[in-house]
């Protein structure tokens, strides 16, 4: 498995060497790193959703153009 070489990840791994040199047991690591995970998900999923409200809200609105035919007479 490839692993992209980004911020995310350096952090990613920062984190979970902090949580390896933290004195608790092995299934308290686990759900620690897991429910690091899932607010990085979160986080992930939040931004995408901005960015969709950004694109809606700077998407150019239909006009409703009058024919001249129906102001000519």
């Amino acid at each position: 498995m490839k692993s992209k070489i980004s911020k995310t990840n350096e952090r990613t791994a920062y984190f979970n060497a902090l949580l390896d040199e933290v004195r608790m047991s092995g299934h308290e690591r686990l759900k620690a790193k897991a429910r690091m995970a899932q607010a990085e998900a979160f986080a992930d999923a939040l931004g995408a959703l901005f960015g969709l409200v950004k694109r809606v809200l700077k998407a150019p609105t239909p006009r409703h153009y009058r024919r001249p035919t129906t102001s000519a007479g």
